[in-house]
């Protein structure tokens, strides 16, 4: 949790959250269509609730309840099957919040391979075939579920969660923590053309208007170039926002029936696109965080590099040390005592002359007598005697 978050300001993160939940899950019951006969559309209330958990821990599960009992009710199901899918869905936000943010103190950023690998990991194998069996039991219990259709209905649950929130988190995410993919204006115009080329790619090869009537996965062979690129040429918002687009244009040519799912049974259109899909969206994950980790190596090498430049100039000026005799004045170099002029003509190759300072001369004049010392003095400017100037003429 967010230690420095005052304590209203829960209540209106909730409200915030439950308003944004209900609408938007309003509009994907909407707008879902009918695959293999099973109402099925990416949730993105789902996306909503595992990206609010991952930016500010377990303490947004009442949004995620109140928005989904709102919903769930709005469509006529009886309130104990509502407040079960509710509660199914406000623990996810709560575990997920907790792992992810609350146990670690920090907000996961995608560029580590293990935040990667645990967000999928727990996200696959824990926290939507939970919130998918909550749902079952709550559409079993109020009568509105087959038996026949059992397998079906889990399926395109748990597949529209998972990918609603493998689409929205890592997305929304990333581009918060690394807002500039592009550092320069050959940056610039270099994500100019990997941008085009998705787009391109997307739509020719995997979205409604593919012509080319290859299966959708042959299209894996021309994402994977496009996602290394993405992934070692820029920061992981690029290789994540790739990953995301490719997959979204797949669905949306699964809900058109058109491109490479044209002509295609309802299930076979389903599977290949949550292999599509999946791996779009996995592979850039992970190709984010292992280059992330490279660069994070990188600059943590050139930290340790710079340190010990440094320390060995320190060391180099240590070594130089000049040692000298308080009592004779002379200089330790080479394991003997020189003068130093010696010292300063070996070591740095000084011609060395010999004059006298006048504070010297003032001690010295001031040891001999003063008939001596007057009769040695330099005469000043005042007394010399007149002279013929040197630049006039004779």
């Amino acid at each position: 949790m967010n230690p420095s978050r005052a304590p209203w300001s829960w209540p209106l993160l909730w409200v915030a959250l439950a308003v944004a939940y209900f609408f938007t899950g309003r509009l994907c019951i909407s707008i879902s269509a009918q695959v293999a006969n099973v109402s099925w559309m990416l949730f993105i209330p789902a996306g909503l609730s595992l990206t609010t958990a991952l930016l500010w821990g377990r303490r947004v599960w009442p949004g995620v309840f109140l928005g989904e009992l709102t919903l769930v009710l709005a469509t006529g199901e009886p309130i104990p099957s509502a407040l079960l899918m509710a509660t199914g869905n406000a623990l996810e936000a709560a575990l997920a919040g907790w792992w992810f943010f609350d146990r670690l103190g920090r907000r996961i950023e995608f560029d580590r391979l293990k935040d990667v690998v645990q967000l999928l990991v727990a996200t696959v194998l824990v926290l939507q075939p939970m919130t998918t069996t909550f749902g079952m039991i709550a559409l079993t219990l109020a009568g509105h579920l087959p038996r026949a259709q059992l397998g079906a209905t889990a399926s395109a649950w748990y597949a529209a969660n998972l990918f609603a929130q493998l689409v929205a988190a890592p997305a929304v995410i990333v581009w918060l923590r690394w807002s500039r993919p592009a550092r320069n204006r050959t940056e610039s115009l270099e994500l100019a053309g990997l941008t085009a080329l998705t787009l391109i790619l997307g739509a020719f090869g995997a979205g409604r208007w593919a012509t080319h009537g290859l299966p959708l996965p042959v299209t894996l062979m021309f994402v994977f170039p496009l996602l290394v690129w993405a992934s070692v040429r820029f920061v992981p918002t690029v290789a994540v926002s790739a990953g995301t687009i490719l997959g979204l244009f797949a669905f949306d040519a699964v809900l058109a029936g058109a491109g490479p799912f044209h002509g295609a049974a309802g299930g076979d259109a389903i599977f290949y696109l949550n292999l599509f899909m999946g791996v779009c969206i996995g592979t850039a994950l992970f190709l984010a965080a292992a280059m992330g980790e490279a660069r994070r190596f990188e600059a943590e090498q050139s930290r340790l590099i710079a340190e010990l430049k440094t320390s060995a100039d320190q060391v180099r000026r240590l070594k130089e040390f000049v040692t000298f005799c308080a009592w004779t004045g002379r200089v330790r170099w080479k394991n003997q005592w020189v003068s130093v002029e010696m010292f300063l003509h070996q070591r740095y190759n000084l011609n060395i002359s010999h004059g006298i300072s006048e504070e010297a001369l003032t001690g010295f004049l001031k040891d001999l007598p003063p008939e001596l010392a007057k009769a040695t003095e330099p005469p000043s400017r005042a007394e010399a005697p007149d002279r013929p100037d040197s630049r006039s003429a004779p």
